[in-house]
């Protein structure tokens, strides 16, 4: 037991005893040391009681055991306060927190890898505009007139034909390919030369299965100029598919009838997968 305990209970003592923890209660880390030293079962105070209880002298066993209840009284009253400034100050920091400064600058949040059409459109594009190609795009929302009259398809013919196509009056449609980009871009750039790439979603009344979609992405390129043959066609879809697939891949050229174009050739580059052999993923066409 201190020496503080062992003396005789006197008034001067207790006054002195709660005053020094009354002060020491200002500082918000002595409040637990506090609570554990005056206001526990064993604490000071408790001790105090107990020494009081043997007086003798029952008006000042009285007047002592006033003063320390007081005393602690007091005291709780004091611990409860700084408590809940503690509380206080805690929550108004978490707030603080949780605060966004609109005033801060900006992180870039990473994102997902971006779509595989998305990223083959832009090898694509990359490629020809090393080539020199200017990239264009153009409405999806497409009137009869750009997208079949005047690339030479009359009011017979079978693309017209309400079951392949998604009409939204007797005018406007939706798009059935990318080439009213052509149209766009020679009217509106008369007596030029003109190299030009295009991609986007073009609309078909197709059955939806496994291979096909009544929505995909077409990619077209046009070229415009003096002297253009069939071999720089045939240069620059070489160049773009061993770009695509690689060096070592084969590309195969297929003479094939189109209405629009004359000559008219289809492209097949080897399979990637089975490297010619054969398999699910190109039909077994190799």
């Amino acid at each position: 037991m201190s020496e503080e305990k062992e003396k005789t209970v006197r008034e001067e003592e207790i006054n002195f005893l709660a005053k020094k923890s009354l002060q020491k209660a200002e500082n918000f880390s002595e409040i637990e040391k506090i609570k554990k030293k005056y206001l526990s079962k064993g604490g000071l105070i408790s001790q105090l009681f107990q020494q009081i209880s043997q007086e003798k002298d029952l008006e000042k066993k009285r007047k002592l055991g006033g003063l320390i209840n007081n005393w602690k009284n007091q005291l709780v009253t004091k611990v409860k306060e700084i408590e809940t400034k503690i509380k206080e100050q805690n929550q108004e920091k978490k707030l603080k927190k949780d605060e966004v400064d609109i005033y801060l600058k900006g992180e870039k949040i990473p994102l997902a890898n971006l779509h595989p059409l998305t990223q083959i459109i832009q090898k694509i594009y990359d490629i020809f505009l090393l080539l020199g190609y200017q990239i264009v795009e153009s409405t999806e929302i497409e009137s009869d007139e750009y997208n079949f009259s005047k690339l030479n398809m009359p009011p017979e013919h079978p693309a017209r034909d309400m079951h392949d196509t998604f009409y939204l009056n007797t005018n406007l449609l939706l798009r059935t390919h990318t080439s009213n980009t052509q149209i766009r871009v020679m009217e509106s750039n008369p007596n030029q030369e003109l190299k030009i790439i295009t991609a986007g979603k073009v609309y078909r009344r197709d059955e939806d299965d496994a291979t096909h979609t009544h929505q995909f992405t077409q990619i077209e390129g046009f070229v415009v100029g003096r002297d253009i043959s069939f071999s720089h066609l045939k240069g620059t879809l070489e160049l773009v598919l061993k770009k695509l697939f690689g060096e070592n891949h084969p590309v195969r050229f297929r003479p094939s009838y189109f209405p629009f174009t004359e000559p008219s050739v289809e492209v097949d580059a080897q399979c990637f997968s089975c490297q010619g052999q054969g398999c699910n993923i190109c039909k077994k066409s190799g």
